[in-house]
């Protein structure tokens, strides 16, 4: 940590200029690269999880419990429902075109709006 220097903050002042101190716990930001809920549709779960160098990256699944790929009915990168080997999916139409709807609209914008 770099020690407090009086004369930067005087400088600063002397200019006008503002100052915002902000106080950061090293890996803050390791948040924002992993996977959080966003929207809830009927049984499915919609999350979004920033990239450092590449676009929003959005999911749907229906929680199960299980790890990611042998537990979780899901959607793939083309829309296309997944499921698991010894799991049983009964698709609602209307429900499905909601969830695409939803990763349409999280991948699409910053602001989402459920």
């Amino acid at each position: 940590m770099r020690p407090f220097r009086p004369s930067a903050l005087t400088a600063a002042t002397a200019l006008g200029g503002a100052i915002a101190i902000t106080i950061v716990p090293a890996g803050a930001d390791a948040a924002l690269y992993t996977y959080s809920r966003l929207d809830q549709i009927g049984r499915w779960v919609i999350e979004r999880k920033l990239s450092q160098n590449g676009p929003i990256q959005c999911r749907a699944f229906i929680p199960s419990g299980g790890t990611w790929f042998e537990s979780n009915v899901r959607l793939n990168k083309q829309g296309e429902v997944v499921v698991p080997v010894e799991r049983s999916y009964s698709a609602d139409p209307q429900e499905l075109a909601q969830v695409k709807d939803a990763l349409r609209r999280c991948e699409a914008d910053m602001i989402y709006v459920p």
